[in-house]
């Protein structure tokens, strides 16, 4: 159940509103607020997954509000309000959606959409990091990590470290690549490179780490590099400055 809070200075739009949310399935409107003291009086106490926030309202205005949150508190935020000129700044502050009054169903349920995709990537994000801790915590007998949780497409996969072809860096991603599948995996190239195996593993780019067992052969390129031939027929590119693998071959 998504706990929500509308927080607007007229009556006749936290009605409307809230009616509107009534009818949305999963969402319970545990508290109605007419002014900014309200507001945060309500999101601390309750604590909600969601507030449906006006931006122009007396004393405390919607960016007051926020700033006046502890961030344990900091939940979702739908900004609802008659002024466009507000809409920059609130994708500043992280704002989840900019609804503009007056707005229809569609609209909402269009705002609701997003609130639903976050939540499911949370969880997602809270069962990858119980898997990775009940993975540790099982590991630490061994002399390297032999998993890896992996989150990817809208699913968690558990891949084995013998299982991995080669690594490439993609800025603050890497892609873990197996037979089966590529996998797009947030997390640095040598922080993947501390968890394996350094006598299979060998980095032979910036950008990439190999896994020796699925090397079938190296070929002089140009200018002093090598290009690397995967087993799977796949072709990376050897750096000069990183030219170990040749000597454990």
């Amino acid at each position: 159940m998504i706990r929500t809070i509308i927080i607007d200075d007229e009556e006749h739009a936290r009605n409307r509103l809230k009616y509107m949310l009534s009818q949305e399935q999963g969402l319970q409107v545990t508290e109605v607020c007419r002014n900014g003291i309200e507001a945060i009086e309500a999101i601390e106490s309750i604590k909600p997954d969601l507030i449906f926030l006006d931006i122009e309202m007396p004393e405390l205005n919607g960016f007051d509000v926020l700033t006046n949150l502890s961030g344990s508190s900091m939940p979702m935020v739908i900004f609802v309000t008659a002024f466009s000129e507000y809409a920059v700044k609130a994708f500043e502050v992280n704002a989840l959606d900019y609804i503009h009054k007056p707005f229809d169903k569609e609209r909402l349920s269009l705002a609701l959409d997003k609130v639903r995709e976050r939540i499911k990537s949370s969880s997602e994000d809270i069962v990858t990091e119980r898997l990775e801790k009940f993975l540790l915590e099982r590991a630490q007998g061994e002399s390297e990590p032999s998993r890896f949780v992996l989150k990817s497409g809208g699913s968690i996969y558990i891949v084995q470290s013998k299982d991995i072809l080669w690594v490439e860096a993609s800025g603050n991603y890497v892609h873990i690549v197996t037979e089966k599948k590529k996998h797009l995996h947030r997390t640095t190239l040598s922080g993947i490179l501390k968890r394996l195996n350094r006598t299979k593993f060998f980095q032979i780019h910036r950008s990439t780490i190999v896994n020796l067992d699925y090397v079938d052969h190296i070929e002089e390129w140009s200018y002093g590099d090598y290009k690397v031939v995967m087993k799977n027929g796949g072709e990376l590119k050897m750096s000069r400055n990183y030219k170990e693998l040749i000597q454990n071959i």
